[in-house]
């Protein structure tokens, strides 16, 4: 009987976790975060040279094309709205981009190992 108990506790909780995960997270779902981003950094740390771009075109969840920053670039959105991308300048300065896209905005953190800064970044659905 306590083992009928203990996996019924141990069913809940993992259904509870699971309900509360999806509630707190909007899934962007595939291609949601399509099209063009305008986005803002702020430095906080640090002096970098202009390494984040200050838009971002993204088709099928893979960041095609920038404009602003002189660099090139590798990045995907998962369905989740999770961005993960580099940016590589000409003279081989990186930033990393994580954050997250929901609805129309989007926000998260970047920073560069090679300039040592970083900050914060918003974009907006243009």
């Amino acid at each position: 009987m306590n083992r009928v108990v203990l996996i019924t506790l141990l069913s809940l909780i993992v259904v509870g976790a699971s309900v509360a995960a999806s509630k707190s997270t909007e899934p962007a779902g595939p291609g949601k975060a399509n099209g063009v981003w305008s986005v803002q950094a702020i430095t906080s740390v640090g002096a970098c040279s202009n390494l984040i771009p200050d838009s971002l075109v993204i088709v099928d969840n893979k960041i095609t094309e920038t404009t602003g920053a002189n660099v090139s670039v590798w990045g995907y959105v998962d369905e989740a709205g999770a961005i993960t991308a580099r940016f590589t300048s000409s003279d081989e300065h990186v930033a990393r981009f994580h954050g997250r896209f929901k609805g129309s905005n989007g926000a998260g953190a970047w920073s560069s190992s090679t300039d040592l800064c970083g900050g914060s970044w918003r974009a907006v659905r243009q």
